[in-house]
């Protein structure tokens, strides 16, 4: 005689029987949106869906995507124009031939080397008589967000170098070295009048510092270094003007030192060295 199975009894290894829907289930798509829009459109759905809060964490993440898309325009412009930068300290586009360089005491620094022959521009300390200067520009070995930021404020595109100090003293921007090819015309710095002529420090009789009273403030003295053949009618007492009245050349001065600009940008880094110092 067979015996009815009670019909509560479980089943041992397997579920309880449910009813199935017949219908086809449509199998759910779990990949993340595509597109910066629906990835957006759903990171709001999920903060306005998240309770307390919710808006104000909308609100917090639509600025956090703002900046974030504000630094990537940013990134993308400075490496679109990043390999002319490292070859040219200038934009030829924003600047003329009396592009102020730097200040200091009240003195624009007008570049003695004109602008479409300018190899460089390096900043470093050569002893503690000489005043530091203020660069105009962005130091290109400086931060990338204040230099991003500078960048967008600066009218005058320049760039520099703050360069290693060598075991020297004095202020960072004591000196500036601009660059240019040996034998590169060399103009006035500053409109004023010239106090002195000597021999450079560093090459002796192979080069000429010439050093300027500016107009603007009688009580310093603009010295540059490492000029050759001085031009004729300069000498003591004789009035120059800023970017206009040559001084001389540029001196092949790889045949006594190592230029320290060759370690910064391609080329020899020959330049002229300018620096600021109080009249005595």
């Amino acid at each position: 005689m067979r015996r009815e199975r009670k019909r509560h009894a479980p089943h041992v290894g397997y579920l309880p029987m449910r009813e199935v829907d017949p219908r086809p289930v449509r199998p759910r798509d779990t990949r993340w949106p595509a597109g910066p829009k629906a990835v957006l459109f759903s990171a709001a759905l999920r903060i306005r869906n998240s309770g307390v809060g919710s808006w104000r964490g909308l609100v917090v993440l639509l600025a956090l995507l703002g900046v974030l898309f504000l630094v990537l325009a940013l990134l993308i412009s400075r490496e679109a124009t990043g390999a002319k930068n490292s070859e040219t300290p200038l934009d030829l586009n924003s600047v003329g031939q009396d592009v102020v360089l730097a200040e200091v005491s009240g003195v624009d620094v007008t570049s003695p080397i004109h602008p479409e022959e300018l190899t460089a521009l390096g900043y470093h300390p050569s002893g503690q008589d000489l005043i530091g200067m203020s660069p105009r520009g962005r130091e290109l070995s400086g931060g990338l967000l204040l230099g991003l930021f500078e960048h967008s404020t600066t009218q005058e595109k320049i760039w520099y170098y703050l360069m290693d100090p060598a075991g020297r003293s004095g202020p960072d921007t004591g000196a500036l070295d601009v660059g240019a090819e040996a034998g590169t015309a060399v103009y006035a710095p500053v409109t004023g009048r010239v106090v002195a002529i000597r021999p450079d420090s560093l090459l002796q009789d192979e080069a000429q510092m010439v050093v300027i009273k500016p107009v603007e403030n009688p009580e310093v003295f603009l010295s540059v270094s490492l000029v050759k053949g001085i031009a004729r009618r300069v000498g003591p007492d004789w009035p120059v003007r800023a970017g206009e009245t040559k001084l001389g050349s540029v001196v092949d001065s790889r045949q006594f030192l190592r230029p320290q600009l060759s370690s910064y940008v391609p080329g020899d880094g020959n330049h002229v060295t300018v620096s600021a110092s109080w009249a005595n």
